[in-house]
């Protein structure tokens, strides 16, 4: 069976030429010469009988063979790539887990020493991103945490939060509020990486959108550092400053329930959900939240 498969370095060759639609960048990636990624695709096209590469001068364009071999390796390369990611998974104990700073700083991370004491011990490898993971290209991240609305095709979801907003400020600052008119005098922050929640809240509240000023972030962790410092009022995820709001470094405004329809989900591929060390972490966030 063996002789019926050309020579692996030849296609590791191919792959690299497909890709680039030339010899010269092929063997400037594979660090050998030009020359010799010519003479494996001559010995991979003798090996398979047809031409995979029509020539012009310097320029290359794949054939229709040289099209359908290409997505034949392209294919049979993923499916190697997600078994060595595999293996590696079932030889190592850490779940490696995507989340966004905010929620890692302010919800996850005081709960981890909950998750110290389950027995047997549970490892997770925190690693902070805004970015959506495409699961199926970043095969070291086993789990994510992420905020929307739960839809996202071939995974699992479950939702994390119930994402009461409050608007909160420093002490300072809610002395000189006394009714939602006053808030036509300050700065209201805005998490502009979903969008503005405030929109919702007022239309709760049914007043018009009041604020002397705007301000907005791309980080819900700095929003909520500029509210503490007395920047302006924010529209907050009570479960993430519950922390400030005992301690009174925050101060909650008005008792008006806005519930966003932005949630946190935790988020894995379907295929994975019921291995014992994702499963036992998703069973874990489910009774902390």
């Amino acid at each position: 069976m063996a002789r019926d498969i050309p020579h692996l370095n030849s296609i590791r060759f191919f792959e690299s030429a497909a890709r680039h639609l030339s010899f010269t960048k092929a063997g400037e990636e594979l660090f050998v010469t030009q020359s010799a990624v010519s003479r494996q695709i001559r010995l991979l096209e003798e090996k398979l009988g047809c031409e995979l590469f029509a020539r012009n001068g310097p320029n290359l364009r794949l054939t229709a063979h040289g099209e359908a071999f290409q997505q034949t390796v392209v294919y049979s390369l993923d499916v190697i790539r997600q078994g060595v990611a595999n293996l590696r998974r079932q030889s190592q104990s850490t779940l490696t887990v995507s989340v966004l700073p905010s929620f890692a700083a302010n919800w996850l991370i005081p709960r981890i020493p909950q998750l110290d004491e389950l027995e047997p011990p549970l490892s997770i490898r925190l690693q902070s991103s805004f970015d959506l993971i495409d699961f199926s290209l970043r095969t070291d991240i086993d789990v994510a945490i992420r905020l929307g609305r739960g839809v996202w095709p071939g995974l699992y979801t479950a939702q994390l939060t119930t994402d009461n907003m409050v608007p909160a400020c420093s002490p300072q600052l809610a002395e000189q509020i006394h009714s939602i008119e006053d808030f036509r005098e300050h700065t209201l922050l805005v998490d502009s990486t979903v969008y503005d929640e405030w929109v919702g809240w007022f239309k709760l509240a049914k007043v018009p959108y009041l604020a002397k000023d705007t301000r907005y972030y791309d980080d819900t962790l700095t929003q909520i550092r500029a509210a503490l410092r007395g920047q302006g009022i924010s529209l907050c995820r009570e479960e993430l400053i519950r922390e400030y709001l005992q301690s009174g470094e925050l101060v909650q405004l008005f008792d008006i329930d806005y519930i966003s329809d932005m949630h946190y989900y935790f988020v894995c591929p379907e295929a994975r959900i019921k291995e014992d060390t994702i499963k036992r972490f998703h069973d874990w966030l489910l009774l902390a939240r």
